[in-house]
């Protein structure tokens, strides 16, 4: 069998569990537009985690919204439902706290992560689970890391202490490219955002290279923001990507940007979201601003 999933600290936990309780003979890292659009190889023995349904595959497991197609078969081999990650629907699928006991603060950290339950201190001053997440999460700007996955799987499969994982030396040099451009990523922060209402609004179109950094980092700087729309080029600078955030901090925003973004093409659950900026790039992001100006 074949894990298919994300690159990021869910997708992460669920390879470590998946592989642990199933035959997995490789993994394929691949963005959840790779799916909806139709470019993904999807074969009849593979595991799809934390990204949106194929008709082809053998296992299923997600917790966003919109990804599951009225193709999904009723009594489909996995779990689709609202929680927190990815993760912890593969942890409970295989016995939980109870049968994998060892893994429960790695699922629960991942939990936090991907919900955006974090306090202001883990964003400016990140710690053990959360810090590691952050070396992995592709809106950090740290590049490709399919080896670095695979080499991080390796590493929680045997479920050591997460500061021996931290001082591992390929985890050690992203920290500390992450620690090294802080200052230069919150100055960029400063000068290609604005606020717009209740919308802080971030576009990094016109750099050449967006400093690595934290993604919420903005929310600490825009606290009078209750949610975030950022503009960066696409792969390849193919095309721009707009991405959706609740403040994490501000907790008011009545959008749910998932159903929005869905609307425009992409994707995501209430408290994120992100689109592919495929034709008038500018007229989208102010049609999304407005609407999330409109419900405040």
């Amino acid at each position: 069998m074949r894990i298919v999933t994300r690159g990021d600290l869910d997708g992460l936990t669920c390879a470590v569990l998946l592989s642990l309780r199933e035959p997995v003979e490789g993994i394929s890292l691949i963005h959840p537009q790779d799916i909806t659009e139709g470019r993904a190889d999807i074969r009849p023995d593979d595991i799809i985690a934390n990204l949106p349904f194929h008709p082809a595959c053998a296992m299923w497991f997600d917790h966003h919204l919109h990804t599951a197609t009225p193709h999904v078969p009723r009594g489909f081999k996995g779990v689709f439902a609202e929680a927190p990650s990815a993760a912890r629907l593969v942890y409970e699928y295989y016995g939980g706290e109870a049968a994998m006991p060892q893994f429960a603060e790695l699922v629960r950290e991942t939990d936090r992560l991907d919900s955006a339950n974090l306090t202001p201190d883990d964003v400016t001053n990140p710690q053990g689970y959360i810090k590691l997440g952050f070396t992995i999460d592709g809106r950090s700007g740290l590049g490709t890391f399919e080896k670095y996955f695979l080499h991080l799987m390796d590493l929680l499969k045997t479920a050591p202490p997460v500061d021996q994982v931290l001082a591992d030396p390929s985890v050690r040099r992203r920290v500390e490219v992450l620690e090294s451009q802080d200052e230069i990523f919150r100055a960029e922060l400063r000068s290609h955002s604005r606020m717009d209402g209740n919308v802080v609004i971030t576009d990094f179109r016109d750099l050449d290279h967006v400093p690595v950094g934290n993604r919420f980092l903005v929310y600490a700087l825009f606290p009078e923001s209750n949610v975030s729309v950022r503009v960066h080029w696409g792969p390849n600078r193919a095309f721009p990507m707009l991405l959706l955030g609740h403040s994490i901090f501000n907790r008011t925003c009545k959008t749910n940007v998932g159903e929005l973004a869905a609307r425009y093409g992409g994707g995501g659950h209430r408290g994120a979201g992100s689109i592919p900026l495929m034709d008038e790039p500018d007229q989208q992001v102010q049609m999304v601003v407005n609407e999330l100006k409109a419900k405040g």
